[in-house]
């Protein structure tokens, strides 16, 4: 008997554990799915904005598959040869042109003109870039913090998430585990109630019935009283 309560005891712990666990997973799944902004292959989460490195070209400062941060609140006028920047690029495919988010070095600016042009180049590569970058296109500032290979890791996670099958595995999923503990729990305590009321009926019961008796008794034993009462006179 102790060694059955023990168990259960053991996996009622275990079911609240999994029941946090899958609230801990919507909850996050939630929070990501409004408040992250995925473009291209920047991720913006509650205000910082991410990019995962899509070429070696910024190697050794950073790699092919690392996540690195930039601040977007910036003064492009404010900007030195040196700091490194994230701007729109362009990207001509046979399926037409694709806008992305680049990370390079500034070599150069001009300021000879209101707008100002800034020459760019890859860590790597061993010319400029071949297109001048005006203000307009300068989405931020590298803050120079990279995480190691997790630009693929979170790419991969952002996506999952988004899709068909990250919506059912981490929402429906875990709302029917969720329904599916519930009921079972109302169920256990329906018949823990019923246990107890049919307990509580049958007490009833007895104790009507030995009250009755008790009456019957006791009216019995006062009728025979009477009677030899009657036969003493």
């Amino acid at each position: 008997m102790a060694e059955t309560t023990v168990k259960n005891l053991k996996m009622k712990k275990i079911l609240n554990i999994a029941f946090y666990v899958v609230l801990f997973i919507v909850f996050v799944y939630a929070i990501f799915g409004l408040f992250s902004k995925k473009d291209g292959n920047s991720i913006s989460f509650l205000g910082i904005t991410s990019l995962s490195v899509q070429s070696g070209s910024m190697e050794p400062v950073f790699s092919e598959g690392d996540l690195i941060f930039v601040r977007t609140d910036i003064n492009p006028k404010e900007l030195n040869p040196g700091d490194v920047i994230t701007f729109q690029d362009f990207m001509i495919t046979e399926d037409g042109v694709i806008a992305y988010f680049n990370t390079h070095k500034i070599v150069s600016i001009d300021k000879t003109n209101p707008t100002w042009r800034f020459t760019t180049k890859g860590e790597a590569n061993a010319d400029n870039d071949p297109r001048i970058i005006v203000e307009s296109e300068i989405y931020g500032q590298w803050t120079g913090k990279a995480w190691s290979g997790f630009g693929t890791f979170v790419d991969g996670f952002t996506s999952f998430l988004k899709s068909s099958l990250g919506f059912f595995l981490f929402i429906v999923v875990p709302c029917l585990a969720l329904l599916v503990y519930e009921v079972v729990k109302f169920m256990k305590i329906y018949a823990e109630y019923n246990v107890q009321k049919h307990t509580q009926d049958r007490v009833k019961m007895q104790e009507e019935a030995i009250a009755a008796a008790r009456a019957q008794l006791e009216a019995e034993a006062q009728v025979k009283a009477e009677k030899e009462k009657d036969q003493q006179e």
